[in-house]
């Protein structure tokens, strides 16, 4: 087929695909990323990144961890040394409310009680997770739609494979011709050059825009015959006489069939740092809701959050993209184990501190609401991170269970320094009162 006959021909195939936007990422996005490139190399690299992450973000505000837990332990054991006077305090005004709440504030004042003083550290830390939650919210789905770019930019290098680029060669591997100018109704072949990547440019190197290929069936055929393995599909008799349809059809599933592959492949070489144990895909919930790779419908509906809107007439390209991952379209992304144990550790959290408040819960309130209310938020707080857990990424339930443990465990040594401290502290001021007693019977 010469030239002439080729670009006379009336119908082009259509087997590349686009990739879909991007998300632009904020500051915090930035640094995620940055931790993320660091341990690229190490397989579950993705949970060791949260890992990383959360360690380093704790130990940044662990000043104010440490200010405001010392601070409520100090008042929790001092409203325990002062527990005789609130009791009376509470049986003398049991039926009136707001004098108990004027009598405990001014008998707190005179041994040195500020409720308010584990305030502030406290409303700094939730306001440094809520930005937390939504940088990771969004990084989640960068990363889907970074995977899922990438996959799709794979597919069609293996098709740019076959493009001619020089229209005097006579290597059989070049049988199709891209249609780059913009004119759909009647596309003008050109003979691109390629990027690094493999992709059609311009003479400025900007990647251009593929409308479709025209085909030299003489040399797809040369190629078919020299390179066709046992997986390609198998070439009619008498494949030059088919309608033009027909040969399009071949040519169209024979292109594609690398083309599924190359994503693929693209796929499962990235898959160990974005998986951990039985998690597939870390970018998506601990979940048996979810698939590791999604539907179309299922990563439209989480992509459009950051991204915009996606096409309904994209799932065409979405699922040529994900052909051969139809394995991973069936299995689940996980089995609610995050979940468990972000609730889990939560609830160990809150019963812990709840604990270490007792004296606090019990005598703040006249009729002990104060300890009911703490009771609630003892289930509140877990469930409120099961349902984090659950709508987003298993890597930001990671990033939770870390951040729990972190808390736990510097709340346990905090608390235990503050009661040893407070022990000789008492200790000495009782010494301390006793010789001023002792000196004044002398004196006398």
């Amino acid at each position: 087929m010469d030239l002439t006959q080729l670009l006379t021909s009336s119908q082009l195939i259509q087997v590349s695909v686009d990739g879909i936007g991007t998300v632009d990422l904020n500051w915090i996005g930035y640094v995620i990323s940055w931790i993320f490139n660091l341990v690229s190399d190490f397989p579950g690299a993705i949970a060791v990144g949260v890992i990383l992450f959360t360690v380093m973000l704790k130990t940044l505000v662990l000043p104010l961890d440490i200010y405001s837990r010392v601070k409520m332990k100090k008042q929790s054991l001092l409203m325990e040394s002062i527990r005789p006077e609130m009791e009376k305090l509470q049986k003398q005004y049991a039926n009136d409310k707001n004098m108990y709440s004027q009598k405990v504030m001014e008998l707190q004042r005179a041994n040195g009680f500020n409720p308010l003083g584990a305030c502030l550290p406290t409303i700094v830390s939730l306001v440094i997770f809520m930005i937390v939650f939504s940088a990771f919210s969004q990084y989640s789905q960068y990363a889907n739609l970074n995977s899922y770019n990438e996959m799709a930019k794979e597919y069609s290098s293996a098709v740019y494979e076959y493009v001619m680029t020089d229209e005097n060669s006579a290597d059989d591997k070049y049988f199709l011709v891209a249609a780059v100018e913009d004119g759909l109704n009647n596309p003008v072949p050109d003979y691109p050059k390629k990027n690094e990547a493999g992709v059609p440019v311009d003479g400025d190197g900007n990647e251009l825009k593929i409308y479709g290929y025209y085909v030299n069936y003489d040399k797809f055929v040369s190629y078919y015959t020299a390179h066709a393995s046992e997986d390609s599909p198998k070439l009619p008799e008498g494949f030059s006489s088919l309608p033009e349809e027909q040969k399009n059809k071949f040519v169209t599933d024979f292109v594609r069939l690398g083309a599924r592959e190359a994503a693929a492949d693209y796929y499962t070489a990235n898959r160990p740092k974005a998986s951990l144990l039985w998690i597939g895909n870390l970018w998506y919930p601990d979940s048996m809701l979810n698939k590791e790779v999604p539907s179309f419908s299922d990563f439209r509906s989480t992509i459009a959050r950051a991204a915009g809107a996606i096409d309904v007439n994209y799932e065409e390209s979405y699922n040529e993209v994900t052909y051969n991952l139809t394995q991973q379209k069936n299995t689940y992304n996980g089995y609610f184990v995050l979940i468990v144990l972000a609730i889990g550790f939560m609830f160990l959290q809150q019963f812990i501190t709840m604990r270490s408040q007792k004296a606090a819960n019990e005598l703040s309130s006249v009729d002990g609401q104060a300890a009911t209310t703490n009771k609630m938020m003892m289930v509140i707080m877990p469930i409120i991170f099961g349902i984090f857990s659950f709508f987003y990424s298993a890597a930001f339930s990671i990033y939770m269970i870390i951040n729990t443990c972190y808390s736990l465990i510097s709340t346990l040594i905090i608390n235990k320094v503050v009661a040893v401290r407070f022990e000789k502290d008492s200790e000495k001021k009782a010494r301390t009162k006793l010789q001023g007693r002792a000196g004044r019977k002398r004196l006398k």
